[in-house]
């Protein structure tokens, strides 16, 4: 339609300027106008057929028709009016007399003109029936518009944003055989299968007509490295193993309430992944589940998640601030590894680990606040996390497990609770800023090697006044016998 536009306007305009500069270019504007309107009635035609509208009144006017249809839209198609009449032929003059000289014959009446076509615009004709109204465009399409009243919305074709998802739909579940797919066939799907695995699918946001369906199997989208977005049924209970790993063009998922059960590294490797919102009703997120979502930059989990899995948020790079809420119990091992972006998490109160490796080479994380809680910070727990600045444990620590500081160059300042009894094997080591250590409990903790190793230079560790003695010649501690003063 717009190439039709484009050339009548380049054609008129090109006799405008072949004309003087004194020529009056009404008409060409308004002819413009005009085509412009009846382009515009024939895409409003086009999208009511498209999206499935009704048409609710056929109104007739002097020119012609008004439709309109469920949406509130609007179309105008006019009557074309008859050819006029062709003129009668004269009568034949009579022949000269001469030699036997014959009469000449009667003309030939003329023939009736041609009635013209319906309308003057792209849409030819209107034909109205008892349920629906035919429309033919002037070139050759066919569009049927149902009127109000006659339309089974469960019996209309799916309109798919892809087209090769409608071809995979339409292989699998097209039952009556007419090349499209129903909402009403849609909704009878219980199980995908394999069907879109490793496809070249780019959107599926029809999937939530699936109404029957209450489980994305196992590699359901599996290597679907196209798909960019999809929409899920409502009724859906849970997606499965693999799901969608390395669909590398997902944008975003928001999984629906209802929910129930995320299978293990089911969005790994979704490289193009921003935005993820899990419901309430998930009550694990499992292991690998968001592993190598290196653009996951907006998490929302929401209150009634309970566990955060082993290595779920691994090599989120772009994670910068995340909220973890006060239901979740237990932040499982090496959740967050390697996130190298994120700056600030607020722990809940209810765990009571802060597990192996969970924030090992968080390289931007710069504070963080042991909840009260906790009992162990276990081995790796902040290993290479150069730019944290302050920790504070909580009131009930009890061990701080090896390496679990590791190589933190930026903490200068750290104060053990009274609790601890075990602190691990190179523990602070390569801690290059670390001056002033604060270390209450009355009986010297276990030590174990090289806790306090490669420091900042004079720095001191501070005890308890009547425990000076004992630190200076207790097992680990005795190595740091020079440093050692009191409270």
């Amino acid at each position: 339609m717009k190439r039709v536009l484009y050339l009548l306007v380049t054609m008129l305009m090109t006799i405008s300027l072949g004309c003087s500069t004194e020529y009056d270019d009404t008409d060409i504007k308004q002819q413009i106008e005009e085509l412009q309107e009846r382009i515009k009635d024939v895409e409003t035609l086009l999208n009511a057929s498209a999206n499935n509208l009704t048409i609710i009144s056929v109104s007739e006017t002097e020119e012609g028709y008004i439709v309109s249809f469920s949406d509130g839209s609007t179309i105008s198609v006019n009557h074309g009016e008859d050819g006029k009449d062709g003129q009668n032929g004269q009568d034949g003059k009579d022949g000269l007399d001469g030699q036997n000289g014959k009469d000449g014959l009667d003309g030939q009446n003329g023939k009736d003109g041609l009635d013209g076509k319906d309308g003057e615009t792209l849409i030819e004709s209107i034909s109205i029936g008892e349920s629906d109204v035919t429309f033919i465009l002037t070139s050759g399409k066919t569009v049927i518009i149902p009127l109000e009243g006659y339309y089974d919305q469960s019996e209309a074709p799916i309109n798919f944003l892809d087209n090769t998802t409608k071809v995979l739909c339409v292989l699998a579940w097209d039952s009556d055989g007419d090349q499209e797919l129903s909402y009403k066939e849609a909704a009878a799907v219980t199980d995908i299968g394999a069907v879109f695995r490793g496809s070249l699918i780019m959107a599926f946001r029809e999937l939530q007509f699936f109404t029957a369906l209450t489980s994305i199997p196992q590699d359901a989208f599996y290597a679907c490295e196209k798909l960019r977005a999809i929409a899920f049924p409502e009724n859906l209970q849970t997606i499965g193993n693999e799901a969608f790993r390395n669909c590398k063009s997902l944008v975003e998922v928001v999984v629906p309430t209802g929910v129930v059960s995320l299978g293990e590294m089911c969005f790994q490797m979704c490289e193009a992944l921003e935005r993820v919102v899990i419901p309430s009703t998930v009550e694990r997120i499992p292991s690998y589940c968001f592993y190598g979502c290196v653009k996951l930059s907006d998490i929302v989990i929401e209150e009634g998640v309970s566990v955060v899995g082993d290595y779920s948020f691994q090599g989120c790079n772009a994670l910068k601030n995340v909220e973890i809420p006060s239901s979740v119990t237990a932040i499982e091992e090496y959740a967050f590894y390697r996130c190298g972006g994120l700056e600030g998490i607020a722990l809940p109160n209810g765990i009571t680990i802060i597990n192996k490796g969970i924030f090992y080479n968080c390289e931007s994380l710069v504070s963080v606040v042991v909840p009260s809680g906790v009992v162990v910070i276990d081995d790796y727990a902040f290993r290479n996390c150069s730019s944290l600045v302050a920790v504070e444990f909580g009131g009930k620590l009890e061990r701080i497990g090896s390496y679990s500081f590791y190589n933190c160059i930026s903490l200068r300042e750290v104060t053990i609770p009274a609790s601890v009894t075990t602190i691990g094997g190179w523990t602070f080591d390569y801690c290059e800023s670390l001056v002033a250590v604060g270390c209450n409990p009355i009986e010297p903790p276990k030590l174990s090697y090289d806790a306090f190793d490669h420091n900042g230079a004079n720095r001191v560790i501070r005890v308890p006044s009547e425990s000076v003695d004992k630190y200076r010649g207790a097992s680990g501690w005795s190595d740091y016998a020079l440093s050692i003063e009191s409270l």
